[in-house]
């Protein structure tokens, strides 16, 4: 008999405006949708008609017994609400939907037939249960339609916060740098990668990510795919920001540089510098595949990409800065120059950390004894991070100097500044150095013994002279390397503070640094038992100060003074521009401690 339930569920808690107007019955006198309630006119008298030997009429008392019925005084014929509002699509018609209606009077009260029998069909019993839920719902507003609501919404709310936390797992595992997928990830699987063993570590403690990553079927959303698509929609709600503060902001200039993938195709990187909300900010905006790598190729990649989201470069681009090859910088056809004939006010800036890092690569390939401490100081790095090694370097470092244990630095030849990290921390931890070399030379492995006794006998007073002066110099230029890659920093206070790194190299270039930075030499050689000479003083001229010209770049114990050290390791480019080449707005005195 309930034949379709959920059809007829569904019927019911559709909306309550649906149905008015839907009906096609012509007449006017009767209900003309489910919004309205049953017409049931009480009439004085009603018009009789002749069924049989007596003339009959509508008996308004039927209303009583059957709510559903409801009467046309146009037509003088009886109808069923529930059927013409709530039945199936599929019920057949009845005399009670039909246009003519019901007007039998004799046998309206049937056992087998009329209101009776009508009363207890199929079709008129779905509808009546359909009725009901119906008037439930708009009586009480807890009916199916807001149990169905509620389900809904439920079931909403849950995905929600199970994508969320998918969303969430991906960013933590996207910003620290940690590789997503496992090898299997399979459920026999030991390990399933980073994302799925953080998720399953967060359904251990929590019921509704549990259910979600454990039921059957498809809706986990943690292939591979799908996690690609949640974080470019994450990347996208982050740019369309970006975009939007730009266009706020007007003015902006541009960032770019090139460099190769693990799949060794060329990505433009680019970067967007702009002033907003009272900060300067840079802010990623977007990778590009850099098929041309020539300047008509880049520049129109980063056109393009301009392009792309909505930013007016030719009339708001004010700024560009890349590094100094002849692709970027070319005064006719580079990249800078085709980007200013489109924007006009685009002034071209070679980034000054990039100088400053070809200005320390410079002056090391011109000094081989440098290059050769810098090869020795890798070595070092190399040696001490091997299993065996660095082992034995932990256990000295803590009986030796007890506390957290320092790591040798790595070099690298494309940020040098970082070499000045690795000149601390070696000079720090020379004397463990050492010592973890002596007990490997004496044991009985002859690769490592005689690679840890080639390497301590090249630290002599040489290689500590060095360590010390690198680590004045690169200490000194670390800072402004820091510095010149400030968001906040503008052209003038980058002028500025090369001008006070030359002043402080100047500074660096007197008898009376020199004395001090021997002393220091010297203090660490006694405390590694490196042997000192004392050797007689050779006197240092005004002159020869003034222009840098010392003794020979060998370190002898003849003439080990620190001076003729520093004066063939430090730049020479600082003393090679002409007194009238310094930029406006540099302070001549000024030491680059000022800026720090």
């Amino acid at each position: 008999m309930f034949r379709h339930l959920s059809e007829i569920i569904l019927n019911a808690i559709s909306d309550s405006d649906k149905g008015a107007g839907d009906t096609s019955d012509p007449y006017k006198d009767i209900s003309q949708s489910r919004a309205a309630d049953p017409t049931q006119p009480v009439l004085r008298m009603f018009p009789k008609t002749t069924q049989g030997q007596k003339r009959r009429a509508f008996n308004p008392q039927w209303y009583s017994k059957y709510s559903w019925l409801e009467y046309s005084v146009s037509k003088d014929s009886a109808y069923c609400y529930a059927c013409r509002h709530f039945s199936l699509l599929s019920a057949s018609e009845s005399v009670f939907t039909s246009q003519a209606g019901f007007s039998h009077w004799k046998k309206a009260l049937y056992k087998d037939g009329g209101l009776t029998l009508h009363d207890r069909s199929d079709s008129h019993v779905n509808a009546m249960f359909a009725w009901r839920e119906y008037k439930n719902r708009m009586l009480s507003d807890s009916g199916l339609m807001d149990l169905i609501d509620q389900e809904y919404k439920r079931k909403v709310e849950e995905n929600r916060r199970y994508i969320k936390t998918i969303a969430e797992v991906l960013l933590l595992t996207a910003t620290q740098k940690q590789a997503q997928r496992g090898h299997r990830e399979s459920e026999d699987s030991d390990n399933r990668g980073n994302f799925i063993e953080t998720l399953t570590v967060i359904a251990n403690h929590d019921a509704l990510i549990s259910e979600k990553i454990r039921e059957k079927g498809n809706a986990k959303y943690t292939s591979g795919t799908i996690q690609n698509e949640i974080l470019e929609c994450l990347a996208n709600m982050v740019r369309d920001d970006i975009v939007k503060e730009v266009k706020e902001s007007e003015v902006f200039s541009v960032i770019a540089d090139e460099s190769k993938d693990l799949q060794k195709k060329e990505q433009l990187s680019l970067v967007v510098r702009y002033y907003y909300s009272g900060a300067i900010h840079e802010s990623f905006l977007d990778f590009q595949h850099a098929q041309d790598l020539d300047a008509k190729g880049l520049s129109d990649k980063i056109i393009q990409c301009l392009e792309k989201y909505g930013l007016n470069y030719k009339e708001n681009l004010i700024g560009q800065g890349y590094d100094g090859a002849a692709v970027m910088s070319g005064k006719h056809s580079g990249e800078a120059a085709r980007i200013q004939a489109e924007a006009k006010q685009a002034f071209y800036v070679h980034c000054n950390a990039h100088c400053l890092n070809l200005v320390l690569v410079d002056t090391v390939k011109s000094v081989a004894e440098v290059d050769c401490f810098f090869t020795l100081l890798q070595r070092l790095y190399v040696y001490m991070t091997g299993s065996y090694v660095h082992q034995k370097w932990m256990e000295v470092q803590k009986d030796m100097y007890g506390g957290q244990c320092r790591e040798l630095q790595k070099l690298s030849d494309t940020r040098w500044a970082c070499r000045a990290v690795a000149c601390r921390n070696l000079l720090d931890r020379l004397p463990a150095v050492l010592h973890v070399l002596e007990q490997i030379s004496s044991e009985d492995n002859g690769d490592r013994s005689v690679d840890a006794r080639g390497l301590l006998a090249q630290i002599d007073l040489t290689f500590i002279a060095l360590l010390t002066t690198f680590q004045k110099l690169l200490g000194t230029t670390k800072r402004l390397s820091d510095l010149l890659q400030a968001p906040s920093l503008d052209l003038a206070i980058a002028v500025d503070l090369i001008g006070s790194l030359h002043a402080t190299f100047q500074e660096y270039r007197n008898e009376t640094f020199a004395h001090d930075l021997w002393q220091e030499i010297s203090d660490t050689a006694k405390l590694c038992n490196v042997a000192v000479e004392n050797v007689k003083k050779k006197e240092t001229t005004e002159s020869e100060l003034k222009t840098g010209q010392r003794y020979s770049p060998a370190f002898r114990a003849s003439d080990h003074r620190s001076a003729s050290l520093f004066f063939f390791a430090a730049p020479q480019r600082a003393t090679s521009s002409p007194p009238n080449s310094t930029p406006s707005g540099i302070r001549p005195g000024g030491s680059l401690d000022s800026f720090c």
